[in-house]
């Protein structure tokens, strides 16, 4: 399954509609946004992305399907001067992508759904 949605990051972009958005994308895989090395909780989910930037001057961007992990994290910490991670399902876990932060967000996302469909 590949996704062909695109999740718009601007100045108006909530948190909650990147999580949102990126979940409905990639149904999956989960991303988590850090800021000073702690993960947004639900308090903060309603803010703008922009709001918590870790720079002064953020700039918008684009998430899609053909991105790999490790671009998408360069993404957010160059534009938004914050890290995240992305996770993909393995039946009723999570496993982060660091080993392979070289794959595409569809790629990770038919893996998972791979894994989902044999359990």
């Amino acid at each position: 399954m590949k996704s062909k949605e695109k999740i718009f990051i601007n100045s108006e972009t909530r948190i909650s509609q990147i999580l949102n958005g990126f979940n409905a994308a990639f149904p999956f895989l989960r991303i988590e946004i850090y800021k000073k090395g702690e993960v947004i909780t639900l308090d903060h989910r309603d803010f703008r992305l922009f709001e918590i930037a870790g720079i002064k001057e953020p700039k918008d961007f684009t998430i899609h399907g053909e991105l790999k992990v490790s671009e998408i994290e360069q993404l957010f910490f160059l534009n938004l001067g914050l890290k995240v991670a992305i996770f993909r399902k393995m039946g009723t876990s999570t496993v982060e992508t660091t080993f392979t932060s070289q794959w595409t967000l569809n790629h990770q996302n038919c893996k998972g759904e791979e894994i989902y469909l044999t359990i």
